[in-house]
């Protein structure tokens, strides 16, 4: 009969102190991703640039009459005339509805 050698193994201790020591890094771990990730989206504004872009191309090609308001699910756009310093000013205005970022492009009035 064969004999068999004994192994030497961990106990239950060691073993629960290792589990609560990898499930707390993994939740640490895990916020931090969370927070980056958030905030990563917050800091995006590229859709509100290309809604500006947009509506800055269809004023340029006489598409777009001016005092101009919209207000849908992601932002509110508004687009005014302004005088300040003798010229005409066109202000286009986008704030997130999320975020409460707002972004402001302005361009001289066609004449």
């Amino acid at each position: 009969m064969v004999i068999l050698k004994k192994l030497k193994a961990s106990s239950l201790n060691e073993v629960l102190v290792a589990t609560t020591i990898i499930v707390v890094v993994f939740g640490i771990t895990m916020a931090i991703l969370s927070n980056l990730l958030r905030n990563i989206s917050l800091r995006n504004t590229y859709e509100q640039n290309t809604v500006l872009n947009e509506l800055m191309y269809q004023y340029q090609n006489e598409r777009l009459k001016v005092p101009y308001t919209i207000s849908d699910g992601k932002y509110k756009v508004e687009v005014v005339q302004e005088n300040k310093l003798n010229n005409t000013w066109i202000s286009f205005e986008i704030t997130s509805k999320r975020s409460n970022k707002k972004m402001v492009k302005k361009l001289i009035a066609n004449e």
